[in-house]
Parts: C-alpha cells; sequence; structure tokens
C-alpha cells in the first residue's frame, strides 16, 4: 500500500487561528492522497484546525492515518478511519541511548545549593512562536535575571504574532545567546547531536537550582500531545525540572509516569508566576536546600520511568 508522508507544521504557515491559503492546500494534499488509497503518514505535529479540515473532507470515506501520538479524544475520527499510533522512531531512538548512557552516568544526588550560581536552566532549541511568547515575556519581566539560558536570534517577520495580554506586543529585538552565554549559533547537526549534547550541558545542569523544560508548542492546545526529548534531559541529570507545555503533552507524561518538580501550568502568566514563586524560594538558602531535598522521590521515579520509556513508546503509548 502506497505510503504518503507529509509534514504540516511549517513555520509560515502557522501565523493565525485560521487556515491561510498556503496551509490549506498542502493538507488538501494529504485529502487527496487519503481519497486516492494511500496511507496518510502525519510525519510531525497536527494542529486542530488542520484535522478539522482533513477530517471535513474525508468523512465517511475508509482509510487509513498514521499518526505519531494517540489522537486527542475530543477530535472527531470516523468509524471508517483505522488510525495507527506509529512508534516514534525519534524519541525511541534518544530514549534508548540515554538508557544506555544512565548505566555509566554520574546522576546528580545530594545536590547542595551553596554550589548553584543560577535560579533556573533554560535550553530553548530552534526559534518557534509559542516558545518566544513564553521566553520574551520572562525577559521582559526579568525572570531570567540570574539564570542561564540560550534563544535564537529574533525573526522580526513572525514578531508581529507575539502577542500577550494587554501589556504586550513585545517588540523585541533579541539577540541569539548560548548556554555558554555567547552570541554564538550552533548548527542544525549539532543541535540533534543528543548523544554528546548530554554531557556538553552537564557541568551547566550542575549551577543551576532548576531546569525549564521548554517544549515544542508548548501552551498551544489546538496542537497533538507530541513530547520532545527536551524532557529526558534533567531527568538523566537528575535535577529538578518545570515543564512548559501543552495540555496533551501533559497529559502523555502523566500517563508515562513522568512528573515535574513543580506542578504543571496551563497558561503564559501562570508559568511566569510559578518561576517568580520559585525564584523567590532559591533567593533563601535555608528553604532552597528545603525544596532540593524534597525533590528526591520524584527524581528517583522520573529515572525508573526513563528505564522503561523506550519499551512504552514502542508500544504507541
Amino acid at each position: 500500500m502506497k505510503i504518503f508522508p507529509i509534514v504540516l507544521t511549517r513555520m509560515e504557515l502557522r501565523n493565525t487561528d485560521s487556515m491561510g491559503e498556503d496551509e490549506q492546500q498542502l493538507v488538501q494534499t494529504a485529502v487527496d492522497a487519503y481519497l486516492g488509497g494511500a496511507v496518510v503518514e502525519f510525519s510531525d505535529w497536527i494542529h486542530r484546525k488542520q484535522w478539522d479540515y482533513f477530517h471535513q473532507q474525508t468523512k465517511n470515506k475508509i482509510g487509513k492515518i498514521r499518526v505519531q501520538c494517540p489522537m486527542p479524544l475530543d477530535w472527531p475520527v470516523d468509524k471508517g478511519m483505522e488510525v495507527e499510533v506509529m512508534q516514534d522512531k525519534w524519541l525511541h531512538k534518544i530514549s534508548s541511548e540515554f538508557k544506555q548512557i544512565k548505566k555509566t552516568f554520574p546522576t546528580q544526588y545530594g545536590r547542595q545549593v551553596e554550589s548553584f550560581d543560577y535560579d533556573f536552566i533554560l535550553p530553548y532549541g530552534t526559534w518557534e512562536q509559542e516558545r518566544e511568547i513564553v521566553i520574551q515575556t520572562l525577559e521582559r519581566l526579568d525572570v531570567l535575571d540570574r539564570s542561564i539560558y540560550s534563544r535564537p536570534p529574533q525573526i522580526l517577520e513572525y514578531q508581529k504574532n507575539i502577542n500577550i495580554d494587554y501589556l504586550f506586543p513585545i517588540h523585541s529585538e533579541a539577540v541569539a545567546r548560548t548556554i555558554e552565554q555567547t552570541t554564538n549559533t550552533i548548527t542544525h547537526k549539532q543541535r540533534y547531536e543528543h548523544a554528546s549534547n548530554i554531557f556538553n550541558l552537564f557541568d551547566a545542569s550542575k549551577k543551576a537550582h532548576c531546569w525549564v523544560v521548554m517544549e515544542n508548542h508548548n501552551l498551544n492546545d489546538d496542537m497533538i500531545g507530541l513530547v520532545s526529548e527536551k524532557v529526558l534531559y534533567p531527568i538523566l541529570y537528575g535535577v529538578p525540572f518545570i515543564y512548559v507545555g501543552n495540555q496533551r503533552q501533559r497529559r502523555t507524561l502523566a500517563r508515562w509516569g513522568i512528573h515535574p518538580n513543580d506542578s504543571f501550568r496551563s497558561n503564559v502568566r501562570s508559568v511566569v508566576e510559578q518561576m517568580q514563586w520559585l525564584k523567590s524560594i532559591f533567593r533563601d538558602p535555608k528553604l532552597a536546600q528545603q525544596w532540593q531535598d524534597h525533590q528526591g522521590e520524584t527524581i528517583i521515579s522520573n529515572l525508573q520511568v526513563l528505564e522503561k520509556l523506550p519499551d512504552l513508546i514502542k508500544a504507541g503509548n
């Protein structure tokens, strides 16, 4: 049977709440393939508006699709449509590598706050609208004034879409910065060399109270719940972390048994308030050490999940 792979999340397609002409034409190619008898393989993310169009155009037509993670329960799926949840080969590969690395990796136990120089460590990744909204808010409100973080340079063409409440939009002209606090940028290839990056970031992880996992398409509840490798870093390090993700990503982590070290938040404001609260704790050495000591049970539990995660992903969970 013919396979029709498609990627729907090109940056230039995702600037409005409704589909533009180019985006609709792209989704229509998947519709045409499905109606032509091909198995449509959604190779990455799907937005709710894209799915609604695809579903409407293929309604009551028998066929098959493949997706990277379970379909949201509130998204319509016809009885005649077979949905296969593919093994997330990328995350399965990385989680398997990390599982092997864990056998010899010096997981941090007994972390002492007097050795910390920073509140948070926050690796950003590639430019993305949802990440940019969060990072610009954190920068504007000085939440990251004593943190170590990376970010790509601002893409001014997309800046008009960074709107947050009544205080914004923020007109940012931020330049690139790395965890090493330089303006250098890493190559696309280096960004995905996780088997070596896990060692490159280890020293930096030892200098911060808490890791911030800035997930793909975070806080956008119209996206499916695909989880990236970003959450695996602090788990392997044994570093407390908070998780900035959308509703379905949060549900995916809960289904696997992965828990952040402070509860999930669901919007930009609550993320900012969470980090400001934690900052106030980190400023008091006694409270900071008590908070750190309290994280051991969650850290050990997450490490145990890391052991079985490749099998969970392989099973399509």
